[in-house]
């Protein structure tokens, strides 16, 4: 009897940027992760909108300012009428408006072009996977946001933090990313992401964004 491989489906993405260049060092970053597979490109939002109902893609790369459609637009568009399709912004733009609307109209995570093409790569799965990847370092715009909405007194939470959590998470809220993290406080990576996870079940948050914004909201970080 012969028995089958187990074949992993690819994540088939597609990127949409108005420049050619982006378009090409996206591809590029992709390409190396033998789990991703770029479908198809677009260098507007409308062709973005078309782009989803032709390929039906795991996850679309939009950029934010583009021409004939804005990303902003083309996500509430692909949303509302493709909701599986999961959308990872990627642009150069680190401004707590354009994040907030991208995050409303309805995208699943943000990260910068400058970032590491492995944050990229790290990114796309985690999108695919059903989290929310914010990069950290605009992060602290949502921190800020948040904190202008809070009354001035708020009652402390009961949640009990070890004071590794309490650091970990003063850092988190920072927008320190795992690895800055683990160097400030003499840790390794992997022990960084095991108080994430103790953090993210305390505070029943899915993901490090809402982590933090819960962690501000209930007092527990000043």
């Amino acid at each position: 009897m012969t028995l089958n491989a187990v074949t992993t489906k690819s994540i088939d993405v597609v990127i949409v940027d108005d420049e050619k260049f982006v378009r090409g060092a996206l591809r590029t970053y992709l390409s190396q992760a033998t789990d991703v597979s770029v479908v198809a490109e677009g260098e507007n939002g409308a062709q973005a909108v078309r782009l989803a109902h032709e390929h039906h893609p795991d996850v679309m790369l939009i950029d934010i300012q583009m021409p004939v459609m804005d990303g902003i637009a083309a996500i509430r568009r692909i949303v509302a009428e493709l909701p599986e399709v999961r959308i990872l912004v990627v642009t150069g733009h680190i401004s707590d408006v354009y994040l907030k609307s991208a995050l409303i109209a309805g995208a699943s995570g943000y990260v910068v072009k400058d970032a590491k093409p492995e944050r990229i790569v790290a990114a796309v799965r985690e999108v695919h996977a059903g989290e929310c990847p914010i990069d950290p370092g605009v992060t602290h715009l949502l921190v800020a946001d948040v904190r202008k909405s809070l009354p001035a007194t708020r009652q402390r939470s009961a949640i009990e933090l070890s004071e590794r959590e309490e650091d970990v998470l003063k850092l988190l809220c920072e927008g320190q990313s795992n690895s800055e993290i683990a160097s400030a406080l003499h840790l390794s990576e992997s022990t960084v992401k095991y108080h994430l996870v103790r953090l993210g079940r305390k505070f029943s948050a899915r993901d490090r964004l809402q982590i933090v914004i819960t962690a501000l909201r209930t007092g527990v970080i000043a």
